[in-house]
């Protein structure tokens, strides 16, 4: 392949690897691509490799080896390019691609999984889950995240329940391997018991901690239950709880719960003989309000659950019928006859809407039906699924309808246009039956479960256009000349880089300082490197062409990073000028490292020089911003909230350098000229000022002091080779330069 064979031209006779230089690189990289037609073909392709390899050379070295060719290769990899968890995070695009989450192999039911619920209140206190497939049966979502967990009841006889990252929590056998099937699920949240229907004609209850024996259970000796409501009374109401019981018989059985209600034990030929006291409780509703059956449908009865807007139960059938009814009395309501808008095709599911206050109902006919339920008549038609409608469910935070047919296909609806914005297929094949069976919405994740034989979970990102460069507050945006490339930054830490030519994204990377906010930006003198500056003090350096972690620097004690930038003293080594990284910190510090300094793996690079004010003649308030007077003198300005600017200086000297203790601020004698009546430092411009309208004029700066330099370490030297003039002797042993507040004049 072209890879293998670029890897031979980067191993020297002997097989070892080598270091490429730049025309090496370009010679290589060249051998690979088509031969060039013209010479203007040939200048932009060396101009490519040439800037390729800058980029790969973050460390100026001027050479480039095999693994950091692959290493930034690897790292702009479309495939490579998720959202995850980790600190640094490379990505050519700021989407997300939505993918199918499984469940871990062998962690799913041995057979179908009948209904699925959402609990959101397990750990707390808030209102919880919903029967049914998650909506409609019961009470409201739930927003106590902590605490949510995934419950599945299947075929097989077991009840498990999941993390949200779909890792088992525990696994109940209700059936006791005795081929009992369940066929619905719902959580409780007045009682906080979660209630599962089993075909061997009962209703068992478990507590929060999903213990191997339920606390109680309900005879339901008329049918097999088959679907599973809930509705929690409010205060004005008599009972507590509402339990709805659909059967294969088309019955409905209402239950009313009061408190403690799962404690009251009935009496059996067991509990006579002194027998079963382990046994869970039969409950007993001799001495409260008896359950009331009601016949709604000709066949099984597919969902039953409770609309809070319209204080109703509904239930829909394989009849085709769909009932509006009193619970309390447990029949229709006056003058609300039965609901034939599927006609003779059976309904498996519905769903009611808050936001548009109208229903969405699914079945054997293949279509969704929206429907007005104060007319009962149609509004809508949905079409497009080419299997019988097993479930849907509404998003009503972005105004959607999901779902889902026998053949494994998944459709997004507009409510608003009533139209089809999305289809998706699940390829995955399952055993024993190649086919969903039962879906609920996540509304925290946000994400759709799917249910067959296992759990699936499929993540629901919202795309949204927006014109907005970032998604946080843009800290900084610096201007690259080498690669004619802009690098803007946010307080997130995502670092985007941009075309100047076409104003499209070409790279990012995330999470440059994990949690911590970023707070500034600055490149190095070859603008190959970046650094970034955090909350926590600490200072990170990028290769920003790849999103490559390349160096930290620390301090002891952590302080919000205010500025950034790159300095370099006259004093040279025989490894090249001396150059520093310098921070300002909201602890009006200015924290110097070595430039030059390599950081062992996992440790971080201690400042070399800490400057500051210890006489009292510096800033007297916040330093809010740092920059460079002379580009290789090690001469800075910082500005302050106390209307001053300050100068330092780097002094170098072989005394300092061996020092590894960071060295104070002290006063050198040096001198500075004198500011000019007219305001400007000798050979810069005028200096300009703002009216009150933020309108921007000519200002002159009148003189009141001369300017006196400090340095770090070393004999007191003067900071320009110009000459300076005298000082005036009141001006003697002051410790830092100063420009004095109210100095600025504005001209009328």
């Amino acid at each position: 392949s072209q890879l293998k064979r670029l890897k031979t031209k980067f191993v020297d006779k002997d097989g070892k690897m080598i270091q490429m230089t730049l025309d090496k690189f370009v010679d290589a990289l060249s051998s690979n691509q088509p031969p060039a037609e013209t010479q203007e073909q040939r200048d932009q392709l060396r101009s490519e490799l040439e800037t390729l390899f800058k980029k790969i050379d973050a460390s100026c070295t001027e050479t480039v080896d095999w693994e950091g060719f692959t290493e930034y290769m690897l790292l702009h990899m479309p495939g490579l390019n998720s959202v995850g968890d980790s600190a640094n995070e490379p990505s050519n695009s700021p989407q997300m691609a939505e993918a199918l989450v499984n469940a871990p192999w062998g962690s799913g039911h041995l057979d179908m999984i009948s209904d699925v619920t959402v609990i959101y209140d397990l750990g707390g206190g808030g209102s919880g889950g919903s029967g049914g497939g998650g909506s409609g049966g019961g009470g409201g979502s739930g927003n106590g995240g902590g605490g949510r967990r995934y419950v599945t009841a299947g075929r097989d006889g077991f009840v498990k329940i999941w993390h949200p990252n779909l890792a088992i929590h525990r696994a109940v056998d209700v059936g006791q391997h005795k081929g009992r099937w369940l066929t619905a699920c719902c959580w409780m949240t007045r009682s906080r018991l979660l209630a599962v229907a089993s075909t061997n004609f009962r209703v068992y209850f478990f507590d929060s901690s999903f213990s191997a024996t339920p606390v109680a259970y309900i005879d339901h000796k008329e049918g097999t239950p088959s679907c599973l409501g809930y509705r929690e009374c409010t205060e004005a109401e008599g009972e507590k709880e509402i339990l709805m019981v659909g059967d294969q018989n088309g019955y409905v059985t209402v239950y009313f719960l009061d408190d403690a209600w799962w404690l009251q034990k009935e009496e059996t030929k067991e509990t006579a003989q002194g027998k079963g006291d382990n046994e869970p409780n039969s409950v007993c509703f001799k001495d409260k309000k008896k359950p009331i059956r009601t016949k709604y449908h000709d066949g099984w009865v597919t969902k039953v659950g409770f609309v809070d807007d319209l204080q109703a139960m509904v239930t829909s059938g394989l009849d085709g019928e769909i009932n509006l009814c009193n619970v309390h009395l447990n029949e229709r309501k006056p003058n609300q006859p039965a609901i034939r808008l599927h006609k003779k095709y059976g309904v498996h599911t519905w769903c009611w809407c808050k936001l548009y206050k109208c229903f969405a109902s699914g079945g054997l006919d293949r279509q969704i039906i929206i429907w007005n339920p104060y007319t009962q008549m149609a509004m809508n038609y949905l079409q497009g699924h080419s299997a019988p409608i097993l479930d849907v469910q509404v998003n009503e935070a972005q105004h959607q309808l999901v779902s889902m047919s026998v053949d494994k296909v998944v459709k997004v609806w507009d409510l608003q246009h009533y139209r089809c914005i999305q289809t998706f297929t699940d390829k995955t094949e399952y055993k024993p039956e190649d086919r969903l069976t039962c879906m609920a919405l996540d509304k925290e994740l946000p994400g759709l479960l799917l249910c067959s034989s296992t759990l699936n979970v499929l993540p629901m990102s919202v795309k949204v256009e927006t014109n907005r460069s970032h998604t946080a507050p843009i800290i900084g945006a610096l201007y690259n000349d080498v690669f004619h490339q802009i690098v803007s930054g946010d307080s997130r830490g995502t670092v985007r880089v941009w075309d100047i030519r076409s104003g499209f994204m070409e790279f990012e990377f995330r999470r440059a300082h994990g949690e911590h906010k970023m707070t500034c930006m600055s490149f190095d003198v070859s603008k190959r490197r970046l650094f970034t500056g955090a909350g926590d003090g600490e200072v990170r350096m990028w290769n920003w062409s790849s999103g490559q972690h390349l160096r930290t620097y620390s301090m002891k004690q952590p302080s919000e990073i205010a500025g950034l930038l790159w300095a370099q003293t006259a004093l040279t080594s025989p490894e090249g000028p001396n150059t520093f990284v310098v921070a300002l910190a909201w602890d009006r510090r200015i924290y110097v490292w070595p430039g030059t300094a390599k950081s062992t793996s996992g440790t971080a690079i201690e400042p070399k020089y800490v400057l500051e004010d210890t006489r009292g003649t510096g800033h007297t308030d916040d330093i809010s911003c740092i920059c460079n007077v002379s580009s290789v003198g090690g001469l800075l300005a910082t500005g302050g909230d106390d209307g001053s600017v300050v100068l330092w200086k780097i002094q170098d000297t072989s005394m300092a350098l061996a020092s590894p203790v960071a060295s104070k601020l002290s006063h050198t004698g040096g001198l500075l000229p004198k500011i000019p009546h007219g305001g400007a430092l000798p050979g810069s411009g005028a200096g300009t000022s703002g009216d009150s309208k933020g309108r921007r004029r000519p200002a002159r700066m009148q003189h009141q002091h001369s300017i006196l330099a400090s340095s770090v370490g070393g004999p007191p030297s003067a900071l320009d080779e110009a000459p300076s003039p005298s000082p005036l002797p009141s001006e003697r042993g002051q410790g830092a330069s100063k420009f004095a507040r109210g100095s600025c004049v504005a001209n009328a």
